[in-house]
């Protein structure tokens, strides 16, 4: 799928190798909340040294449905930008911003305005408003979804 490997780059770039994780594929039958909760299931892999003994999180891909929300275009590529660019915990820079948000809002383009955007924050004017979606302190994840494919990222950090 061509959009598909225009995506593959710019997602990568979003992501960083220790806070920010990224998926994208063809829609496969498989919910965006089944995808997010296969992604969640690597990072908490990922950060298992980091995890607080007993700290839970959503057990399954319908508790992670619960936990997202719609959110518009507009918003979706502001949380790309954030995600990408600053870490959750200390907002401390992680990459260029400009960067980030041209990645972001070429992957809206790219995706198209039927995209369908969800995302755990409770208000993208907020950053401290979210429904976890992991075990650990902090986690914001956005995803798109067409008919025929569906991008996430995941950030994550502890406090």
């Amino acid at each position: 799928m061509e959009i598909l490997e225009e995506i593959e780059p710019l997602l990568s770039s979003l992501a960083t190798p220790s806070h920010v994780y990224a998926r994208w594929g063809a829609v496969s039958g498989a919910t965006v909340a089944e995808q997010v909760f296969d992604l969640v299931m690597i990072a908490q892999d990922d950060w298992a040294h980091q995890a607080v003994a007993g700290a839970v999180g959503p057990s399954s891909a319908r508790e992670v449905e619960s936990a997202l929300e719609p959110v518009d275009e507009a918003g979706a590529i502001e949380l790309m930008t954030n995600l990408s660019a600053f870490d959750l915990v200390h907002s401390q820079p992680l990459r260029d911003r400009d960067h980030a948000k041209r990645a972001a809002a070429r992957v809206a383009k790219l995706l198209g305005r039927d995209t369908s955007w969800v995302t755990n924050m409770e208000s993208t004017e907020n950053g401290r408003a979210w429904t976890p979606v992991t075990r650990h302190g902090i986690d914001v994840v956005v995803a798109g979804a067409t008919a025929e494919c569906f991008v996430i990222l995941l950030a994550l950090g502890d406090d």
